[in-house]
């Protein structure tokens, strides 16, 4: 799976495959990944260094690695291409469901100013939550599904309007 990563500011784009190697940002890394505590902590060994990494949740999402606490977003490559086609659609966007799902939770109102990262929704799909998050600094013109909703992929949540800073 392709993903997009942000951790601490710092955005790469990471390759990960389930034999224990990754491709980040074009090198290949060699990983292996134990679960210790059920959907929190898991203990990450990175070209032979091992690491402690926290899942503190939280919006936007924190993580604590080796006792450092930092914000982590990722959005995996259908996100990404949803993003994009987007924002080629001149200041409209969509807000789609990457997954089918349970939509847990609305963060925002018909009318909002929202900035980029913002989390619009939560998303629980595969036993994971997921925010989608703003593409950019918008207005909410519209919300088309609602909290509590099973939805399928590609399913309309939201669609926001480029707001000028």
């Amino acid at each position: 799976m392709r993903y997009e990563v942000e951790v601490g500011g710092r955005r790469v784009r990471v390759d990960a495959s389930p034999d224990g190697r990754m491709l980040v940002d074009g090198r290949v890394v060699a990983y292996d990944a134990r679960e210790v505590v059920a959907r929190t902590q898991w203990s990450v060994i990175v070209e032979g260094r091992a690491h402690e990494v926290v899942l503190l949740g939280g919006d936007p999402p924190r993580m604590r690695i080796d006792g450092v606490e930092t914000v982590v977003i990722a959005n995996d490559e259908r996100v990404v291409a949803a993003r994009r086609d987007r924002a080629q659609a001149g200041g409209r966007h969509e807000v789609r469901a990457p997954m089918p799902g349970l939509l847990k939770a609305i963060h925002v109102r018909e009318g909002d100013v929202v900035e980029r990262n913002d989390a619009l929704a939560t998303l629980e799909a595969m036993k994971m939550e997921n925010e989608l998050r703003a593409p950019s600094r918008a207005k909410v013109q519209r919300l088309a599904a609602s909290a509590g909703a099973k939805i399928e992929s590609g399913t309309l949540i939201a669609v926001l309007v480029d707001e000028p800073a």
